[in-house]
């Protein structure tokens, strides 16, 4: 834990206040909170994502031999490891059982992400002409690999990846095996500057309500691990919040443990999300857990939040995340999509040029596609200029700006008009502002983001799309609900057709 623990947080609020105090805001910007924020560009109705042949595939590989239809100058390079030792019940990326009978199997993975990375560094000319930014380890729990693998795969990308030493470099993990010191004296030996872990909630009844096995302890070792190992760089934490039967006051008081005992240099924040077809939203209708609080709670500490961390000396760099540092990092850059990625390992999303990809679900199918062509995607294609720009727009609230040049720079396609339309209507609803070079969210935009990034998602959506989006989209008649969640037709939709949502909602 921190020795230098301040003794109180500083209790503040950041005018104007919309949500709390003894008026809050009538005339609200929107007729529904939407709850799902998206982190990762999403994309929705957009994407056959089984459709492309191997042929086409390999052509479009074919595109990256030089620089020709470069939409951004920078790249950076995403791994991920899907092992869990256990499964928290609201997540939806891509994850595996940990093999806890057959370790050998966290070998075979590490030699795959090497190979893999060997094809996109070693074959791939595209990726030299670009800038490279920052490397993200994530998952699942990439500490599970355990410190010898780890070892092995940082070494190996220390070879092959431009400027080691001076890039951003990320690693995530669970705190019951990220404390462990053999591991983390090896992220500190190789450079590792950022090292991220969920938090979550240090309420006990919270934790095992959202199916977090570790312990609040675990957290602590991590802090005192990464100081006893010199470590220098950033420490990440999530913290999530409207958990079932969570109040405001727990909430508030949760967050000022997590600030006063830690001081993590930043915090991504997210409200829990209740997906049909994962287990907390289940478990919340058949009874096993209580309710969230109403929406117009979930509001009232959106903005709690915002208030508090600002307060405290942190910015609020982009939606959802607040940061000692007033830069947004690179990770956050490249998945706002202004950036290239290179998706390395099981259910990884890349972007290169105009094209989008995301790799097989499944460990066995990954490793099957990397020994027949070397790559493991299936599904790279292009979305054109016109759907570059869709993700722009679909990103920016979470990103916080949006340059003019940049924007325009688009008029020429399609859905450039269709867009302006979105982005004035928000403009009018005074979520944003406009500058002589750019649009801004502003506070009342970051406590309504994810309504706006599903208004530039909305005039592409699928039936799929539009399902979940009703689900996740709560109606003003329903602000009051104490039970929010019931099994509705909509729910039972989501039911009988799981199968087409998670590739939709990594």
């Amino acid at each position: 834990m921190n020795a230098s623990t301040q003794d109180v947080i500083t209790k503040a609020r950041v005018a104007p206040s919309y949500y709390l105090g003894e008026s809050p805001l009538k005339d609200h910007p929107f007729d529904n909170v939407n709850t799902c924020p998206m982190y990762i560009i999403p994309n929705f109705g957009t994407l056959d994502w089984d459709k492309p042949s191997p042929e086409a595939v390999a052509k479009h590989m074919g595109r990256l031999k030089d620089a020709q239809g470069a939409l951004n100058e920078e790249i950076m390079m995403y791994v991920h490891v899907p092992f869990c030792t256990s499964y928290c019940h609201y997540c939806n990326f891509a994850r595996d059982r940990f093999p806890w009978r057959d370790h050998s199997v966290l070998d075979s993975y590490t030699d795959y992400l090497i190979r893999e990375i060997d094809y996109y560094m070693d074959e791939v000319p595209y990726v030299h002409t670009r800038r490279f930014t920052s490397l993200y380890i994530g998952g699942g729990s990439p500490s599970t690999l355990g410190a010898a693998n780890v070892d092995r795969l940082l070494s190996h990308l220390a070879k092959k990846v431009p400027d080691w030493d001076s890039i951003e470099k990320t690693f995530t993990g669970e705190p019951k095996t990220l404390k462990e010191t053999g591991l983390l004296d090896v992220l500190v030996q190789h450079g590792m500057n950022r090292i991220t872990f969920g938090i979550e909630s240090l309420n006990p009844t919270h934790r095992k309500y959202i199916g977090r096995t570790d312990k609040v302890e675990d957290i602590e070792s991590v802090f005192d691990g990464l100081a006893q190992a010199g470590f220098k760089g950033d420490t990440c934490a999530d913290f999530m919040f409207n958990h079932p039967g969570q109040t405001f006051e727990e909430m508030a008081a949760d967050l000022e443990q997590v600030v006063r005992e830690f001081q993590p240099t930043e915090l991504d924040t997210y409200n829990t999300i209740y997906v049909p077809y994962r287990p907390l939203h289940k478990l919340v209708i058949k009874g096993k857990v209580p309710q969230p609080a109403n929406i117009r709670g979930l509001l009232q500490m959106r903005e709690h939040l915002y208030d508090t961390l600002l307060a405290n000396g942190y910015h609020n760099t982009i939606a959802e995340t607040y940061s000692k540092r007033p830069e947004r990092s690179q990770y956050q850059t490249a998945h706002c999509a202004r950036q290239d990625i290179i998706g390395i390992g099981v259910g990884a999303r890349g972007n290169m040029k105009d094209m989008v990809s995301i790799n097989p679900a499944t460990t066995d199918d990954w490793m099957k596609a990397i020994d027949e062509s070397r790559y493991s995607t299936r599904t790279l294609q292009t979305i054109k200029r016109d759907g570059v720009l869709k993700r722009i727009m679909v990103m920016w609230p979470r990103y916080m700006t949006l340059d003019k040049s940049l924007f325009e720079s688009f008029s020429d396609v399609e859905s450039f008009p269709a867009m302006s339309r979105i982005l004035e209507s928000h403009l009018d609803k005074q979520v944003c502002d406009e500058t002589v070079s750019e649009y801004r969210m502003n506070k009342l935009g970051v406590l309504w983001h994810p309504n706006m990034q599903w208004d530039y998602m909305h005039p592409d959506l699928n039936i799929w799309g539009k399902v979940i989006g009703r689900h996740f989209g709560e109606g003003k008649r329903h602000w009051d609900d104490a039970e929010r969640f019931q099994r509705t037709r909509t729910v039972r939709f989501i039911d009988r057709f799981t199968d087409k949502y998670p590739k939709l909602m990594k």
